[in-house]
């Protein structure tokens, strides 16, 4: 299951003390399940509950949720466009002082195409990008950067983040 690397490798370029201090994300799959039908081939879907435990994380929430909505809106679009207009949960306990421990629980599916070979030697197994939904249409919003009114509360570095540059809206 590849999104739940994803996630670590997004999270540690946008929020910089994951890279020294690796062990404060802690993710784990809950309730995993595999959806299926018989057809002419062994395709199938991975379902299940991505867990994010940040343990003493520090600072403003925001810097936390802006960058899973954009890892979200890049691997799980459709979590976008639910009707009941909530992509994730969490959980939180406060700790002493500004640390917290945080806990996000995501619902997530990875699509595995699993084709015959022509020849019989075996199968071609792909995972395939999500489609692209265009959920916001016309929004020219990048979370390379990302801006909570005119602070800055995300950066990344990260040449795998392949976003574009934003400016931070007028005070």
């Amino acid at each position: 299951m590849r999104k739940a690397d994803s996630l670590r490798r997004w999270l540690t370029a946008f929020l910089p003390e994951l890279a020294t201090h690796a062990d404060r994300l802690q993710i784990y799959i809950e309730g995993g399940q595999i959806m299926t039908r018989k057809s002419a081939t062994l395709s199938f879907v991975y379902g299940y509950t991505l867990k994010a435990l940040f343990t003493d994380f520090a600072g403003d929430s925001d810097r936390l949720m802006v960058p899973v909505l954009a890892w979200i809106e890049k691997e799980q679009p459709s979590l976008l466009m639910s009707s009941d207009s909530q992509p994730f949960s969490f959980e939180a306990e406060l700790l002493d002082g500004d640390l917290s421990d945080v806990e996000l629980s995501i619902d997530l599916t990875e699509t595995v195409l699993v084709i015959p070979r022509a020849d019989g030697s075996g199968y071609d197994v792909t995972h395939p990008e999500e489609p692209n939904y265009d959920q916001f249409a016309g929004v020219t919003a990048s979370f390379l950067q990302g801006f909570g009114n005119v602070e800055l509360l995300v950066q990344t570095d990260d040449p795998d983040a392949v976003l574009n540059p934003t400016v931070p809206p007028a005070a």
